[in-house]
């Protein structure tokens, strides 16, 4: 995941002003591959390490990858900077997760589980919780967790029923990470 927020702090910085886009343009980049480029990016994302450190060679080619078809997206919507920001965050969350999906670090019943439990109650405090977390990653300090936001993300692996042995935390960790990136990104992306 250090690797992941690393890349794509650029773009969270870009996507601080909120500009106005529609939620369909994000499609833009994931449409956007040849399928060259997408058969490049499928074998990218299996090679990247999101736990790891920016010092990924995969990481880099798939930046320049997904920053090239984005420039062409961010061309034909005439999106802003703050909307090429919030697109690019939302790409690398959306490829974050897919990687992840992919590793079979957390099995599809796991990963279901968290779903499920992500959709019970109100789960705003936990989303802000997440969303503070990957600010202050990209901002570049990914190491620290304050004690509030600890305690919201160890309650709710209490509650998925998953302990600090099972050697899961940060495993649920980076997949609610990937999904944070996204549903912040999209917000950015669509508010006036």
């Amino acid at each position: 995941m250090r690797a992941m927020l690393l890349l794509a702090g650029p773009a969270l910085m870009m996507a601080s002003s909120a500009s106005a886009g529609e939620q369909a343009e994000l499609a833009c980049i994931q449409k956007g591959y040849s399928a060259e480029q997408k058969a490049e990016v499928d074998s990218l994302v299996g090679k990247i390490d999101v736990i790891g450190d920016s010092n990924d060679p995969a990481l880099e080619a798939l930046g320049g990858l997904v920053m090239s078809v984005a420039t062409g997206c961010g061309t034909q919507y005439g999106w802003t900077d703050p909307e090429a920001g919030s697109a690019l965050l939302y790409e690398f969350g959306r490829l974050m997760e897919l990687g992840f999906r992919r590793s079979g670090k957390l099995t599809n019943a796991e990963i279901a589980k968290i779903d499920t439990a992500l959709g019970k109650g109100d789960r705003a405090a936990l989303w802000d919780a997440l969303e503070d977390q990957i600010a202050q990653g990209m901002g570049g300090d990914v190491d620290t967790v304050n004690d509030a936001n600890a305690e919201m993300f160890g309650n709710f692996i209490l509650e998925l029923g998953f302990g600090a042995e099972s050697g899961k935390p940060e495993q649920i960790g980076v997949y609610l990470a990937a999904k944070a990136m996204q549903r912040a990104s999209l917000r950015n992306f669509t508010s006036q």
